[in-house]
């Protein structure tokens, strides 16, 4: 098993991020979570100081958008060696 984390500075534009775990570090602002054309219209809201965690697999991708640039947001990745 590999843990790796990090930060992410998120703005307008969609954002991929390798994850499993995110948490919004932004005290004001929601975040959106969806796939390469995820907006603030149409992607899962993840709330200030909200975290989530997903079970994904090594070639899914996570994107993010925010409705403001410098949004900050961390993430955790935890894999399993096969």
């Amino acid at each position: 098993m590999a843990v790796s984390n990090g930060k992410v500075t998120v703005g307008t534009a969609a954002t991929v991020i390798p994850v499993s775990s995110v948490n919004n570090d932004d005290n004001t602002d929601t975040l959106f979570l969806g796939d390469a054309a995820v907006t603030s219209a149409n992607g899962l809201r993840l709330v200030k100081l909200e975290s989530l965690t997903l079970l994904m697999r090594p070639a899914d991708r996570l994107f993010v958008v925010s409705t403001k640039s410098g949004h900050s947001l961390s993430w955790l990745a935890i894999t399993k060696d096969i």
